[in-house]
């Protein structure tokens, strides 16, 4: 009985015994001791342990399970013994002497081929060099049969890719001695390695004396610069197609523009603007007329606008235009004229801005206190009145914008008036135990008594019959004050215990109201709200939260009996 150990040799697992593993590795430490300065070492010994492994699979079997001592010595009979290729003995030994011992381990080399595709002589496959190996033969024979079969029957190329798929290719040092029908022992295996890379090494020099040659050096040169060549003229023409491209388009929406501003400054046109999804469209001479002050003439306006945007629209076509039709000379005088015409624009808009600003820079205001009849029932209705059709100064334009407050509206009513409106409403728990209304107007100017003045010339009327008190939409201003920021607030103080009414119409003018319950100011109309101790509470709030609205006010309980104007 023997002790035996598993092994690993090429991937191939072995039950070998103890005496023949240490022959074993013996021999390949001495094989690899050989081969260790030879260029491809390690793929010399690849191939021998493979051939090795190949060899003695062979002797093993479902009878005979584990490697033997015989098996080593058999198969190192075969690779041959170190000794015999370590030394120039080698090459003396006779025939005779290696059939003796061919015949003593049983493997008798015959010469036997085996068919492989040849990776080192190959057009498409190494199908052709392959077989001429097997069968010892120029593979030009082959290669001219196959084209022959191909251009004049037709089935050559189905028989070649037959032949392509079945055929293994020699991947290893021993398939390739196989092929061509050399023993594939250690001496062989460690030549034919050799011989790779002694062609490969060959091959490299060729190639760097065919690169160092100065006719290549030339050709090479040459070759980069004609690609370089090429290169920038295709980036050449992509840059200058897209320089043609953009330049139509700077030309188109310069023209555009410049149409549009003068159509503006001197057609009358409209400004358009949208805001909070309300378009608001002014001409440029309505707008001036209500923002410049006095001393100030719109043409400072126009010719600033004019030379401002203007000269770089001009520049845009005059670029998109140079370049569309590759005009190369520069003219200076445009340039400096069109930067000195520019600049001027810019001193013209920057002292208009200036002009105006000044009426911006001090706000001042007045607060009055309107009297109220106070009502028998203890409750006041409170309405907005209805914008009339046709108002009696003849509005001529009207314009309504989302502003930071709510809405407002701009409406001109002849030469001395202009009507802006929503004033703001608030209402607040009053100290006394009457209702108190009181009016508070603001305005901007140059100085303090300038903006109290616009604000005293403010005018804003209100409307009581009885227990109804009806606001107006908008208040007027001085069309001489301009438009300077010019607003109305209105504050109604309500005693504790007592009611107003807010109609649907109120919407428009009241403006973040406090209420016990915090609802929202478009909820709170077409609804009566009590003042109490804690605030304004709703008295018919009740399905709120499913924003159920009276579809009409209650009328007032006393029918109008006497009017008060303010």
């Amino acid at each position: 009985m023997k002790k035996t150990i598993t092994m690993n040799l090429s991937g191939i697992i072995f039950h070998i015994e103890e005496d023949a593993f240490e022959k074993l590795s013996h021999y390949l430490q001495t094989i690899k001791g050989y081969f260790k300065n030879a260029e491809g070492c390690d793929e010399i010994m690849n191939d021998i342990e493979s051939r090795i492994a190949e060899m003695l699979h062979s002797k093993v079997s479902t009878v005979k399970q584990a490697v033997v001592m015989a098996d080593v010595e058999s198969v190192i009979a075969v690779m041959g013994k170190p000794e015999e290729f370590a030394g120039d003995s080698a090459d003396t030994k006779d025939s005779s002497q290696n059939k003796q011992q061919e015949d003593a381990t049983g493997y008798t080399y015959t010469g036997r081929r085996r068919i492989f595709r040849d990776p080192d002589d190959k057009i498409v496959g190494g199908v052709c060099s392959g077989i001429a190996n097997y069968f010892d033969f120029d593979p030009i024979w082959l290669r001219a049969a196959f084209a022959i079969a191909f251009f004049a029957f037709g089935t050559g190329l189905l028989l070649y890719i037959v032949l392509l798929i079945i055929i293994p290719k020699a991947k290893t040092t021993a398939e390739k001695l196989e092929m061509r029908g050399e023993k594939v022992d250690v001496n062989n295996i460690g030549k034919a390695v050799n011989e790779e890379f002694q062609e490969f090494r060959k091959k490299m020099n060729d190639l760097g004396k065919e690169m160092q040659s100065p006719e290549n050096k030339e050709r090479m040169r040459s070759g980069a610069q004609k690609g370089a060549d090429f290169l920038k003229e295709i980036l050449y023409r992509i840059f200058k197609g897209v320089a043609k491209a953009v330049s139509f388009l700077l030309i188109l929406v310069g023209v555009v523009l410049m149409v549009a501003l003068l159509a503006t400054l001197f057609g009358r046109g409209v400004v358009a603007v949208s805001d909070g999804g309300n378009d608001i469209r002014l001409s440029l001479y309505e707008i001036c007329a209500v923002v410049l002050p006095d001393d100030l003439q719109i043409q400072y306006v126009i010719t600033g606008l004019l030379l401002f945007l203007g000269i770089p629209l001009l520049s845009m076509i005059y670029g998109g235009t140079r370049c569309l039709f590759d005009i190369k000379r520069k003219n200076k005088i445009v340039k400096y004229a069109g930067n000195l015409l520019w600049f001027v624009g810019l001193g013209l808009m920057v002292y208009v801005g200036i002009k105006i600003g000044a009426d911006f820079t001090e706000q001042s205001g007045n607060k009055q206190q309107l009297y109220i009849s106070q009502p028998a029932g203890n409750a006041l209705y409170l309405d907005l009145k209805e914008m009339p059709k046709d108002d009696e100064r003849k509005i001529d334009r009207h314009y309504s914008h989302n502003f930071y407050r709510g809405d407002w509206a701009l409406i001109s009513k002849g030469d001395n008036t202009f009507s802006i409106g929503y004033p703001r409403l608030d209402i607040v728990q009053s100290q006394a135990d009457t209702f108190e209304l009181f009016v508070i107007k603001t305005a901007q100017g140059f100085d303090k008594k300038d903006a109290a003045n616009r604000a005293k010339n403010i005018e804003y009327k209100i409307v009581q019959t009885d227990s109804l008190i009806e606001f107006n939409n908008y208040f007027d201003i001085h069309a001489a004050d301009k438009i300077r920021a010019q607003d109305v607030k209105l504050v109604l103080k309500v005693p504790v215990g007592k009611t107003v009414f807010l109609s649907k119409r109120m919407e428009g003018i009241i403006y973040d109201i406090d209420n016990v319950t915090e609802t929202l100011d478009s909820d709170m109309v077409n609804r009566r709200w009590k003042m109490t101790q804690k605030g304004l509470e709703c008295v018919d709030c009740q399905g709120l939260d499913e924003a159920i609205h009276l579809s009409h006010p209650p009328p007032p309980p006393v029918p109008p009996s006497h009017e008060h104007n303010y």
